[in-house]
């Protein structure tokens, strides 16, 4: 037998899964379950999120949706080859290749993985890599969220809609942003730019041209971090990121279907060469895990590490993974053709739905818009709460005598404000491309393929029509 090893000592998680975990323990479903979905103190929370359900309808991938079979059994499958026996693979060695898997996925050259377990985490992560790139002040410039979560905002910020909700044109926020940090430079400080790929109702900003043109104007002034949390931009567009020597926040919590708690910070090399000595602030300081980290940053971090390894966070990634590389090995134009079907799909609905209004529908790249905001009225013109709305569509038994009681609970991305009313969001996810794609491996044609994902969307907008109708 191997000798037992401490994984993580967070109070969070049950003696008989804390207490040491010998290599020739069998997989139990029990405790998978629990690594995927239970009290996790990283995220400050009760719970992951939703765990798995089928007969429901998500099209949330924007907050979170509930696990794929697909996604599961890779998470499974891993616990198993980790925690099942004399020939499990040794802890380091696992979470070692999943870094690497995570970095590798955009196809960018030297670049290393940061695990985190939420974006906010990611976004404490890069404050503090920032800070020991440079000797000087840091000042961040970015957007502030469209749904606060309270994480405090940064020193300078640039809008991205109107007080109306109007999206601002692209050249007034990249002008904005350019004296932003011009100023900032010019009182001695360096600056932290902080770029929306895809924001909660799909905007981006700065271009990607602005940041490049202010990086050749400031030489070793800027350190960029490329929000994608949302994970909408293409490859090509996340790996020119990298090779720019540009940070990129990613969630495998959201368009790539992975439990809630996955996050992860890529490093281009030229950024890590910049990146001295760190301390890690706050409860970050104690709750990072040393496998959480590549050697050549785990070695440069003031202090130790309380914990070798949080293999919650692992098994997470390895289901958003699991979604991910099946994604990414479907042809970029056949992607595009199921993004671009399930936008005229949702056109169609929405031209047959007079009290459902689409907002600007928008792309951080090239392709279809897969996040799409939507405003709902009542039949006298007066907005619909979405919050009650959305708990009506999720929760059908909960009306019961009314028409919209009846059909499957349906999951829509919780609201954003958009000017004075606030909009849900309807968003495709990585695992139903995938579920299309596998149907038209199978031999089915692009419209069986597709067919039941058409489906869902037809009761979705009958469902969501009704609602307005009545008025809630």
């Amino acid at each position: 037998m191997n000798k037992p090893f401490q994984i993580f000592p967070f109070a969070s998680v049950p003696a008989h899964v804390a207490t040491p975990v010998h290599a020739g323990r069998a997989a139990s479903g029990a405790v998978l379950d629990l690594f995927l979905f239970g009290p996790d103190e990283r995220l400050g929370e009760a719970s992951a999120g939703p765990r798995w359900a089928t007969g429901e309808i998500w099209f949330s991938s924007c907050d979170a949706v509930a696990l794929s079979a697909r996604a599961h059994r890779a998470a499974r499958e891993t616990y198993a080859g980790v925690f099942g026996g004399e020939a499990s693979r040794p802890l380091p060695h696992w979470l070692d290749e999943l870094r690497r898997r995570l970095a590798g996925l955009f196809g960018a050259r030297n670049c290393e993985a940061v695990l985190a377990a939420s974006v906010h985490e990611g976004e404490m992560l890069f404050a503090a890599l920032a800070r020991a790139a440079s000797d000087r002040p840091i000042v961040h410039v970015a957007a502030p969220p469209e749904r606060p979560e309270g994480a405090g905002q940064p020193a300078e910020t640039f809008a991205l809609r109107d007080r109306y909700g109007l999206a601002l044109p692209a050249d007034d926020i990249d002008s904005r942003v350019a004296r932003q940090v011009a100023e900032a430079i010019a009182k001695g400080a360096d600056v932290a730019l902080h770029v929306t790929d895809c924001s909660e109702t799909g905007l981006s900003a700065p271009s990607r041209a602005a940041v490049a043109a202010l990086e050749q104007d400031h030489p070793g002034r800027l350190t960029v971090l490329i929000d994608a949390r949302q994970m909408r931009a293409g490859r090509e567009t996340i790996a020119a990121d990298l090779d720019a020597g540009r940070a990129v926040l990613l969630s495998g919590s959201t368009f790539a279907g992975g439990p809630c708690g996955a996050a992860a910070v890529l490093l281009p090399g030229a950024l890590i060469e910049r990146i001295g000595p760190f301390d890690l602030p706050g409860a970050l300081a104690f709750q990072s895990a040393a496998l959480d980290w590549p050697p050549i940053l785990r070695e440069r971090r003031r202090g130790a590490f309380a914990a070798l390894a949080d293999p919650r966070l692992g098994l997470r990634w390895e289901s958003a993974l699991a979604e991910l590389e099946a994604l990414f090995a479907i042809a970029p134009d056949m992607r595009a053709a199921i993004a671009s079907a399930f936008l005229r799909e949702t056109h169609r609905h929405l031209a047959a739905a007079p009290l459902l209004k689409a907002t600007d529908f928008r792309h951080p790249g090239d392709g279809a818009p897969t996040i799409l905001p939507i405003l709902t009225f009542d039949e006298r013109g007066r907005a619909i709460r979405a919050a009650n709305l959305r708990r009506a569509l999720a929760e059908p038994a909960a009306r019961p005598g009314r028409r919209a009681a009846r059909g499957r609970p349906i999951h829509l991305g919780a609201p954003v404000a958009i000017g004075s009313r606030d909009a849900l969001r309807l968003a495709l996810g990585a695992p139903q491309v995938n579920d299309v794609a596998e149907r038209l491996a199978a031999g089915e044609s692009f419209a069986e393929a597709f067919r039941p994902l058409a489906d869902d969307l037809h009761e979705t907008f009958a469902r969501w029509s009704e609602l307005a109708q009545d008025g809630l």
